[in-house]
């Protein structure tokens, strides 16, 4: 099984404990990061958004996410974290992946 790790402290993050997180300032999106609940420890707080590791790791909450990016991208904003983001989205997708692999054979070993 694939895990996520938090960049914050570097250790694993379980869905349930664990968010993706990022500074939203009005006019850009910066400071991707997944990391524990507790670790997000963004600048400025009043600004931060983030997800629950739980809802992104599932294609709907992943889907929604990158229509929320384009959502903001079509207003204008700026997209100041590019590396933070992809590596973000990396793990993430990683997961998702590797996740459906396993329902896969899962299910096809039942039969």
């Amino acid at each position: 099984m694939v895990k996520l790790y938090c960049d914050v402290c570097g250790k694993e993050v379980t869905l349930e404990e664990g968010t993706l997180s990022w500074r939203d300032d009005g006019n850009a999106l910066s400071d991707f990061r997944i990391t524990h609940k507790e670790d997000q420890n963004h600048p400025d707080p009043k600004h931060v958004a983030y997800i629950h590791l739980w809802i992104i790791t599932g294609i709907a909450g992943y889907t929604r996410f990158t229509e929320l990016l384009a959502d903001h991208w079509e207003k204008g904003y700026a997209l100041k974290d590019y590396k933070g983001l992809k590596k973000a989205l990396d793990q993430i997708s990683t997961y998702i992946w590797h996740k459906s692999k396993e329902n896969i054979q899962k299910s096809t070993t039942r039969l």
